[in-house]
């Protein structure tokens, strides 16, 4: 179940001015600069601004951009195996994916958040997983009945089918669709040009890593290929994912 992979580069803000930003899109534009050019100390000052903001302004468009960078930060954190920060860090996600379930518009997915912070646990706890596993596999099939088009409860499911032991359902190949219904649907957001926003370009990484993980070294190769037409400054496709295949 390591689910992580969602942030193993290490990124930092400090240079693109984080106290002149106000609002919550200037935040995605900040995260998203961060994750394309490989560079993270800093995007928990992101976070800490999300949080005024959201303390602020507590609308729940605000509070729900605060948990996503709060699960991006999560799975940073796991990667570089700093895990009672990244534990108090799903606690406070949790508070506002609660709140948000409780919020019609935002009821599927805030379920998708709570299978992915579910599954974050596992990764800490892995002898949690006949007790959690089966939790979080409901919320998303919830997320998803609720709205079938919800890209993120899409995703989740295909973070699920990509990093879970096959024998309890792992399958690379079916993520790789997933995923790419989960980008369709993104794109559909953004008619005018691709979507500058950190979860959009790694979407299209999960992609290529569960086409690599499903043995079609080709068709990663292609996704990565596609990915620096979108982004030709993202370093982790750039310098490691692209050259490896």
């Amino acid at each position: 179940m390591i689910r992580y992979l969602v942030l193993l580069v290490v990124l930092t803000l400090s240079s693109f001015g984080l106290q002149v930003y106000g609002s919550a899109d200037d935040y995605d534009q900040c995260l998203y600069m961060a994750f394309v050019s490989g560079n993270m100390a800093d995007w928990e000052k992101v976070l800490d601004e999300f949080e005024a903001l959201a303390t602020k302004s507590p609308i729940a468009a605000n509070r729900f951009k605060l948990l996503h960078a709060q699960y991006g930060y999560i799975g940073y954190l796991l990667g570089v195996n700093q895990t009672a920060k990244a534990k108090r860090l799903i606690e406070k996600a949790e508070k506002q994916a609660n709140i948000l379930a409780g919020i019609s518009t935002y009821q599927s997915t805030a379920k998708a958040m709570q299978a992915a912070l579910l599954a974050y646990r596992i990764s800490i706890s892995p002898y949690k997983a006949p007790f959690l596993g089966p939790k979080s596999a409901s919320l998303i099939d919830e997320a998803l009945t609720l709205s079938p088009t919800n890209y993120y409860a899409l995703i989740e499911k295909g973070n699920a089918r990509h990093y879970a032991p096959v024998i309890v359902g792992g399958n690379p190949t079916e993520a790789v669709e997933l995923y790419r219904k989960a980008i369709e649907l993104i794109e559909k957001e953004y008619p005018t040009g691709k979507p500058k926003t950190w979860w959009y370009i790694n979407t299209y990484t999960q992609m290529g890593l569960a086409a690599q993980k499903a043995g079609n070294k080709n068709l990663a190769k292609k996704i990565y290929q596609t990915i620096l037409t979108i982004e030709p400054n993202y370093q982790w496709v750039k310098e490691e994912l692209l050259p490896k295949v």
